[in-house]
């Protein structure tokens, strides 16, 4: 469900917010996702108004915004 969520976001140009854990942390982000590769996600994140890189392991969950 979380790829069909990466996809949709790719596609539609639309932003989805996602859960993500680095190590200890986990972190709600609104992302627009830019490209999707079997390991990683490259997308804006609105946290940091930056261009960055997601490992799909670390995603949680993610939904539409």
């Amino acid at each position: 469900m979380i790829n069909h969520i990466l996809k949709a976001s790719m596609e539609r140009n639309c932003i989805i917010t996602i859960i993500y854990q680095k190590g200890s942390k986990i972190t709600k982000r609104n992302i627009k996702v830019l490209e999707i590769t079997a390991e990683n996600v490259k997308a804006l994140c609105y946290l940091r108004n930056q261009r960055r890189i997601f490992k799909v392991e670390n995603i949680l969950s993610a939904c539409i915004y």
